[in-house]
Formats: C-alpha cells, sequence, structure tokens
C-alpha cells in the first residue's frame, strides 16, 4: 500500500516536472520567435541602407562631374 502511495506521488512530481519543463520550452520559443522577427526587420533595414549607400556611392561621383562640365 505505502509502495503505491510512493510511487503515485513519484508520478505526479514528475507529471509537475514535465509541466514546468514544458511551459519553460513554450516560454522560450515564443521569445526566439520575436527575437528572429527583430532580427529579420534589422536585416531588412541593414540592406536598405546598403543600397541607399551604393546609389550615393555611384551616383555623386556623376553628379560632381556633370556639376563641374557646367562651371
Amino acid at each position: 500500500m505505502e509502495d503505491e502511495k510512493n510511487l503515485l506521488t513519484m508520478m505526479v512530481k514528475f507529471d509537475e516536472r514535465q509541466r514546468t519543463i514544458f511551459n519553460t520550452l513554450h516560454r522560450i520559443e515564443k521569445h526566439l520567435e520575436k527575437l528572429n522577427g527583430k532580427v529579420a526587420n534589422h536585416d531588412t533595414e541593414l540592406a536598405k541602407m546598403q543600397v541607399w549607400g551604393t546609389v550615393a556611392v555611384v551616383s555623386f561621383p556623376v553628379i560632381v562631374n556633370v556639376i563641374m562640365r557646367f562651371i
């Protein structure tokens, strides 16, 4: 009888630990999803800045050259 109670208590503790672990993993996954979204946004913004920088580097000498020809 006592062995059955001990076994039952151990199973209840095991079940509680499993729930705690699953809840923790769920919270971690939610947090990682949020971070991945932020990283994707930063990557997009970085790509936009690189494009604008490339456009500026290519077009600035052309604009200066055109202005110098008119002067």
